[in-house]
This record gives structure tokens, C-alpha cells and sequence, in this order.
């Protein structure tokens, strides 16, 4: 039950408030229009999904390649995320912008825990929970990490004082 709260929460609640306002609508002698603006809110809900779920960086395909950005003279941002964490697709935003802002000032690299990559490298940076945010110098020196939460004036404070 935990699993179906933690890593699939998003689609957990989801699913269980389409679920009550499917019964609510048959329940109560449906008109087309009804089941119409039902069909919306399932459209809608999947648009949203579509839009906001983290993703894995697409150059990521090998656990080599994120070691060797780490150290190679640009700082890391390193994030262990899930598409089906809830915290994960609120901060989404928040990591993009900031992601535009300082573009090759820091390599931010995401990485899905579901996903073989995410899975390999766990282990190694100590992964516990999603989202995990794991910040290296240059120099591939860890310098801070933040678990659950993130705020990019961090980062950003970081960078100024590097």
C-alpha cells in the first residue's frame, strides 16, 4: 500500500478521483453533456501527466556517461526523481527555470530511479528517496544535497560562491 502512495502517488490519486466522479456521474442519470465533461477532465488529467512528469535526461543512456560529467570542470546538479512522485512534478518547474537561467553555468542531469541508469547509480551516490538532489563542484566534490525539498536560490548561491 505504501508503494502504491509513495512512487505511484500522483497516478494513485489520480485514478482513485476519476474513479469517485465516474460512480458520482453513473450514479445520477448521466446526460451526453455529462459524459462529455467527464471525458474532459480524463483528457485533461492525461495532458497534465503528459506535460509535468519529470523525465530522465535523454543523453543519460549509460551510468558511464553521468561519472564522467561528474569532475570534468562543470558543476553537477544531480537529481534521483520519479514520474510518478508527487514532490517530483511540483518542483519540475522550478528545475526547468532554473535549468534556462544558468544553461552551461551547471550540467543539471535527471536521473528516473525506474529507469536502468537511475537503478545503477543509486547505490553509488546514496539514494534513498525521490526527489534527491546531489550538488558537485567542479571538481566532482560533493557539496550539498537535499532530499524531499529544493530551492534554487541554493544552487544559485552555490555557483556565485564557487
Amino acid at each position: 500500500m505504501s508503494a502504491l502512495l509513495g512512487e505511484y502517488s500522483f497516478i494513485t490519486i489520480s485514478a482513485g478521483f476519476t474513479l469517485i466522479a465516474g460512480v458520482i456521474l453513473l450514479s445520477n442519470k448521466p446526460r451526453w453533456n455529462d459524459y462529455l465533461a467527464f471525458g474532459a477532465i480524463v483528457v485533461g488529467l492525461i495532458v497534465a501527466w503528459a506535460s509535468l512528469h519529470p523525465r530522465q535526461t535523454l543523453l543519460m543512456d549509460d551510468a558511464r556517461e553521468v561519472k564522467e560529467m561528474i569532475g570534468a570542470g562543470t558543476p553537477v546538479l544531480l537529481e534521483f526523481q520519479s514520474p510518478y512522485c508527487i514532490r517530483c512534478v511540483s518542483i519540475k518547474p522550478l528545475v526547468d527555470d532554473l535549468e534556462l537561467e544558468l544553461g552551461d553555468q551547471i550540467h543539471i542531469i535527471r536521473l528516473n530511479v525506474q529507469e536502468q541508469v537511475g537503478m545503477e547509480l543509486s547505490p553509488v551516490y546514496g539514494f534513498e528517496f525521490t526527489p534527491t538532489f546531489i550538488y558537485f563542484d567542479s571538481a566532482g566534490n560533493e557539496i550539498w544535497r537535499t532530499i524531499g525539498d529544493f530551492n534554487p536560490q541554493q544552487v544559485r548561491d552555490t555557483i556565485a560562491n564557487e
